[in-house]
């Protein structure tokens, strides 16, 4: 398998090809995404509470889902509507900032004003990264009908592939090619 940190520390691999490669990825993730998805459901409705199948890949179980739960997703907004609504004993009064002094420009010249002082209550949030965005990504119907994507898709996931020209047929499956190895074997997308 090609170990993408290696190949990009060692100058290996050009900025379009890493393009090339993470559409390629993204493409794959959506098609695993929702494969994923669907052999949940279909699993879930099939197996019983307490059975579990092993395969030769690993070992697949039911697991028994949770009755929804109330919870406080706003303490403030919550003890307002108790004490609107004669449960007054449920709350107490605490002190609370304005919304001016909590705006992120407000507490960094607090925390100037108080010699570096980070206020009790309050944390920085880790910021974010430079990165890069994809988008138009083939759908993976269409990457399986590039043999040349088929086997960039290979590379990335390890798996080795014979030389183009031993493409035989058609499997009848959306035209996807059946390739013969060098030990005979079929090799196909669907198998994966």
């Amino acid at each position: 398998m090609n170990n993408i940190p290696e190949l990009i520390a060692d100058g290996e691999i050009t900025p379009i090809e890493a393009a090339q490669q993470l559409a390629l990825v993204t493409s794959m993730l959506r098609q695993l995404k929702d494969s994923e998805s669907v052999l949940r459901g279909y699993l879930t409705d099939h197996l019983d509470p307490k059975e579990h199948l092993t395969t030769a890949l690993g070992v697949v179980s039911y697991k028994r889902g949770g009755e929804a739960k109330w919870r406080v997703k706003d303490p403030v907004a919550f003890g307002q509507w108790l004490a609107r609504n004669g449960e007054e004993s449920s709350v107490e009064e605490v002190l609370y900032p304005v919304e001016f002094i909590t705006k992120p420009d407000a507490i960094e010249k607090l925390v100037r004003d108080h010699g570096g002082e980070q206020p009790d209550g309050v944390e920085l949030s880790g910021g974010r990264a430079d990165s890069v965005a994809t988008s138009k990504v083939k759908a993976w119907s269409e990457v399986m009908a590039d043999l040349t994507a088929q086997r960039q898709a290979g590379a990335l996931l390890g798996i080795e592939q014979p030389p183009v020209g031993d493409i035989v047929e058609a499997d009848g499956m959306g035209d996807m090619p059946v390739v013969e190895d060098n030990e005979g074997e079929d090799f196909s997308w669907d198998k994966i």
